[in-house]
């Protein structure tokens, strides 16, 4: 037998396959326990026609039948785990198949059975969204209101400062026709004084006035938040109420 292709050829037949089972086991098998749990291997390579070889014939005879073992132990069990993989993908398409069936029956049955219920649930939540949306349009309205007023005061002060202004303006001329005389200096000194006392307590009232504008925009700003966030809760609150009760009926 000194032709390789007709030695792999004289072993390839007698090679039998055994245990099943473990040659379709899911999961990971070592080549080597399949080579000699589920063939005859062992059996072959020592047999009185391999162990009567002379070396290297013999060696040469038992690596054959080694390749010849595991070639056909691996190959019929590829065959058979891609047979059970079919099988798997086809049972879980059916099984896909009957889920949705099963979901379209539960939402019909869900339709029919609570859709007052979610009827009522969808009008709460509109109410609700509704009342969020007034009181952000009413904070709104307020916010408004507030600046109006805010400028009319800052209006108000405005002319205040021009008609004080006008009227130091007309101090200083009185005070260049009366020739520097010491009376009306002071008179003009005391006038400017109380004049320019007038005018920084106006400054700070503005600035006063300014502040409190700028504070009312953030008290609006952070209400108007609060309401969003607010708004955000009862819809999210909504949503899970739906959510648990509709899971409770279908475990049911």
């Amino acid at each position: 037998m000194d032709d390789s292709k007709a030695l792999f050829d004289y072993w390839h037949d007698p090679v039998k396959l055994k245990n099943d089972e473990l040659i379709a086991a899911l999961g990971h098998v070592q080549t080597q326990k399949l080579r000699h749990e589920c063939t005859n291997y062992d059996e072959l390579w020592r047999s009185p026609e391999v162990q009567q070889l002379d070396e290297p014939e013999r060696s040469r005879v038992i690596a054959i039948i080694k390749y010849e073992c595991t070639a056909k132990v691996l190959q019929n069990r590829a065959g058979r785990l891609r047979n059970r993989a079919s099988e798997l993908e086809a049972a879980c398409h059916e099984l896909d198949q009957q889920k949705s069936k099963l979901l379209v029956l539960i939402n019909a049955l869900r339709e029919k059975l609570f859709g007052k219920d979610k009827d009522i649930k969808r009008l709460e939540a509109r109410i609700a969204s509704l009342e969020v949306e007034n009181e952000a349009l009413r904070s709104e309205v307020e916010n408004s209101k507030a600046k109006a007023e805010l400028v009319t005061e800052l209006e108000q002060l405005k002319k205040k400062y021009n008609a004080l202004e006008k009227q130091r303006q007309k101090l200083a001329k009185t005070n260049q026709s009366l020739g520097g005389r010491v009376s009306h200096t002071q008179r003009y000194k005391q006038q400017r004084d109380e004049a320019r006392a007038l005018i920084e307590q106006q400054k700070q009232q503005i600035a006063t006035l300014v502040q409190e504008s700028q504070l009312l925009r953030q008290e609006n700003e952070r209400l108007y938040q609060k309401l969003k966030k607010s708004r955000a809760i009862k819809y999210s609150g909504f949503a899970t109420l739906d959510s648990n009760y509709e899971t409770s009926r279908a475990k049911s």
